[in-house]
């Protein structure tokens, strides 16, 4: 496991709490020890394709076969026991499972600097194989790790213009400030594939809806700062943001 003073350094150098300094480094060590599922969303870019993109608190996965809760809750155990011997980490044996409408989520828990109190933790999210259609093929990537120590493992992920699609897909599904963050830096880093952007509406009877996306801009606004603040920073003004999405979602459907 790297030193705390570098813990602490890159905690300054770009300008996020510890923990969630901590958090990407237990990231990685856990991915570089998960079954393999098809792993997606804001963890996915920064650790497959965008160094120092947006810290995340999350993993997100497809499954490529099916396996049922308790099944893919062992897979996890075993990788977290994987993890704590390759790293030095912490890893708790804990696991939190529950089952969700489109697959399971799984809390798992960790300890790097924080000896007492509550323990950190990583939110698992997995889609059940049969809820989600893959339709561009799965990369192979190494895992990103920008930390002293070194990674050398690959894992299975999402294209990235099929994540692109999947994040346009949930502004017209729910409200959260990453999916709105993660549309706006994605439209200006690659050409947005619109008949995927379509299919994957369509598999989910998403009707997207401009009018009332831009209805929810006061949500967005109230919870921007509290839920990215301690993932970037500087954090772009929500209302630059919001407006450009809005253009550019205006301009592709």
């Amino acid at each position: 496991m790297i030193s705390k003073i570098e813990f602490k350094e890159k905690a300054r150098l770009f300008k996020v709490p510890l923990s969630s300094i901590e958090r990407d480094y237990a990231q990685s060590w856990l991915l570089s020890q998960l079954p393999t599922m098809a792993f997606k969303g804001g963890t996915a870019i920064r650790k497959a394709y965008v160094e120092n993109y947006r810290f995340s608190d999350d993993l997100d996965f497809t499954q490529l076969e099916t396996g049922n809760v308790n099944e893919v809750k062992q897979n996890i155990r075993k990788a977290i026991k994987r993890a704590r011997n390759a790293s030095g980490i912490l890893f708790l044996d804990k696991i939190k499972a529950e089952e969700v409408l489109n697959g399971y989520t799984f809390h798992i828990y960790f300890r790097i600097s924080r000896i007492t109190g509550d323990p950190l933790k990583i939110k698992i999210d997995v889609t059940k194989h049969e809820n989600e259609v893959l339709l561009h093929q799965v990369q192979k990537k190494k895992i990103i790790h920008p930390y002293s120590d070194i990674i050398d493992d690959h894992i299975m992920v999402y294209s990235l213009e099929e994540m692109f699609a999947e994040k346009m897909r949930s502004l017209f599904e729910r409200t959260r400030p990453r999916d709105l963050y993660d549309v706006w830096y994605l439209h200006k880093t690659i050409t947005p594939d619109t008949s995927l952007f379509q299919r994957k509406c369509e598999m989910k009877s998403v009707e997207p809806d401009i009018y009332e996306l831009i209805s929810r801009r006061v949500h967005y606004e109230k919870a921007w700062s509290g839920s990215l603040q301690h993932q970037l920073s500087p954090l772009p003004p929500v209302s630059d943001v919001f407006d450009e999405v809005i253009l550019f979602l205006k301009r592709i459907l």
